[in-house]
């Protein structure tokens, strides 16, 4: 269950739902602060004290290591020629600017960029790794960056950037929590069989090991600068865990590594056919701890659990199990389940796998499975969705009242699409019957992300309706409220003149108080953080914001004439118009007027 701050206000959500009039511009926009080090900023959640969880991404000044043996001349001069074979395709990138800068490493804003993409597209363990997320903790005043696993690049007193960032939100009390990996950091040099010094970045455990690195890992902070981690079951070489939501009684849900994948093991120990143990290989092609990592994305079994925290950082860990049962003894698959949200009545809703036959009693070796939303009550896992009518699902946030919301994964002439749902965990588990109200449009894909104590949903869907399939439909937030069955796009409770669109809603509380992302234009800064002049002219953009939205009282305005005067003006073609054209490769720039 997630809560947002709980302070009275003059009007709620609800209140102009209800209204058969045009009256309240039933929302005003508090944007939650450009936050210097991203361009990109997501509400994640918000708590009693008014303290906001926001994500990050898309950093400036990336510490790119220039130095031999990091990049040799031969990755100089591939970088040279990426830029000058693609940069009439991409965006806002010019032809290298000044090469003997870049081969000193001391490049110019558009030069690291251009470095940064070619480390990007290289992706092997040979090459410096960008992660490019953060979490940021937002006290109503100023906002602060967490650092939960990062480290500093050995030498360079420069965090590496290599972590993958998950913030999954704050409670009332001030627990953080969510899940991280830990960082990409070079091994020692390596002379390889052709004689040649390489370097391989592999993630590197809290404590330095480069063997017990992790892609994911639950934490809880319960004063935003010391973390606790959340050990999995199972933590061979470093194993996996991820915490999704924490209720009143600071029991912690998510996911963990339960158990070896044995043939995956197998392999990782073989003294040939380049297993870890294989004299051949590993020692004289690759270090064993590379070959340790690129072993680990097979090598755990994971299933949904439980922690129950204290503030002194010990933690009692329950594995929830999954939905499949009466396993075949030759059928050796992975089976998983992950657990989202908690209320404080201590349900707990997910996914999980489920036969795709339920009634299947004898399952063969190979009987065919599904990932399907999940209840975990009372020991039992409880599936609910109707293979008939939809091939996957997921459940997202339950309120105290028990009713959970999700998603679920189906066909519309042809197409696959999801549709939000709403459903009661506290019925029979024969009577969980999911409803899917009218979203934006029959053929429109919609997600719910939460849901409050008085049934009302927020989410996000399309709201285009083109079938064009070289350009993403656009997206809106949405508020449905369930005691009414009434849908509405966010943005038409914003005034005509706002410079926002809510593009995804968060998290809503008892007020109807929501926590939101929204496209708002900017200053357009370089990879360095310094203003984008293009031909003498300041460059603007739209970026996401992190914002709360607060209902008030006001008059709703008609702003059927102002979108009139738009498209005259030839401005249809939107936020996530221009974002297409960027990745289709037609050179645009916009500059203010």
């Amino acid at each position: 269950m997630k809560t947002l701050i709980k302070s009275v206000l003059t009007a709620s959500i609800s209140a102009a739902l209800l209204a058969q009039t045009a009256q309240a511009a039933t929302y005003e926009v508090i944007d939650l602060g450009l936050v210097d080090d991203v361009k990109h900023t997501y509400g994640i959640e918000r708590n009693i004290a008014g303290k906001t969880l926001i994500s990050g991404q898309t950093g400036y000044n990336f510490p790119v290591q220039f130095e031999f043996p990091y990049l040799d001349e031969d990755d100089f001069d591939d970088i040279v020629d990426l830029a000058d074979a693609q940069h009439e395709q991409v965006f806002d990138l010019n032809d290298i600017e000044d090469e003997d800068a870049l081969r000193a490493g001391n490049p110019t804003a558009n030069d690291l960029s251009w470095t940064m993409r070619y480390l990007q597209l290289r992706g092997t363990d040979i090459y410096q790794q960008i992660g490019d997320t953060f979490i940021f903790i937002n006290d109503g005043q100023e906002t602060k960056q967490l650092n939960i696993f990062d480290q500093e690049i050995p030498g360079t007193g420069e965090l590496s950037r290599s972590t993958i960032e998950s913030p999954g939100g704050i409670t009332d009390e001030g627990w953080i929590f969510g899940t991280s990996s830990s960082p990409f950091l070079p091994l020692p040099i390596f002379i390889d069989d052709d004689d040649d010094e390489v370097i391989h970045w592999v993630r590197h455990s809290t404590d330095g090991d480069p063997l017990e690195g992790f892609a994911s890992r639950g934490w809880v902070s319960f004063d935003g600068d010391e973390i606790v981690e959340l050990v999995p079951f199972e933590d061979t070489y470093g194993g996996l865990s991820a915490v999704n939501d924490i209720n009143v009684h600071r029991v912690a849900v998510g996911t963990s590594s339960v158990a070896i994948n044995p043939q995956t093991w197998e392999d990782l120990n073989d003294d040939d056919d380049r297993g870890c143990y294989d004299e051949d290989w590993v020692g004289d092609v690759i270090p064993f701890e590379v070959c340790i990592s690129r072993y680990k994305g097979a090598l755990y079994f994971s299933n949904a659990i439980k922690w129950q925290v204290d503030e002194n950082g010990d933690v009692e860990a329950i594995d929830l199990g999954t939905g499949i049962v009466n396993i075949d003894e030759d059928d050796d698959r992975s089976f998983t389940s992950s657990a989202t949200s908690i209320n404080d009545n201590g349900i707990i809703v997910g996914f999980s796998h489920f036969w795709w036959d339920e009634d299947e009693t004898t399952p063969s070796e190979n009987e065919r499975v599904g990932s399907f939303a999940a209840v975990f009550r009372d020991g039992n896992v409880i599936d609910f969705t109707d293979r008939d009518d939809w091939f996957d699902s997921r459940a997202v946030d339950i309120n105290n009242e028990g009713i959970f919301v999700g998603y679920m994964w189906g066909y519309v002439n042809g197409n696959p699409r999801s549709k939000f749902f709403y459903a009661d965990a506290d019925a029979e588990a024969d009577e969980i019957v999911p409803v899917f109200p009218e979203d934006f449009f029959p053929g429109s894909s919609s997600v719910a992300h939460a849901i409050n104590e008085n049934g009302v949903i927020v989410g996000e869907g399309e709201y285009e309706t083109h079938n064009d399939s070289t350009a993403a439909r656009r997206r809106h937030g949405f508020v449905y409220d369930s005691k009414i069955d009434k849908f509405t796009d966010i943005n038409d409770f914003l005034s005509c003149d706002s410079p926002y669109t809510v593009v995804e809603a968060r998290d809503i509380n008892e007020n109807n108080e929501i926590l939101a992302t929204a496209f708002v234009k900017t200053l357009k800064l370089d990879s360095m953080g310094e203003p984008f002049i293009y031909d003498g002219e300041q460059v603007y953009e739209d970026v996401l914001r992190a914002v709360y939205l607060r209902p008030i009282d006001g008059e709703i305005e008609d702003c059927s004439k102002v979108e009139e005067k738009v498209e005259r003006d030839g401005a249809s073609v939107g936020i996530w118009g221009l974002m297409t054209l960027s990745l289709f490769g037609l050179r645009r720039r916009f500059f203010a007027k």
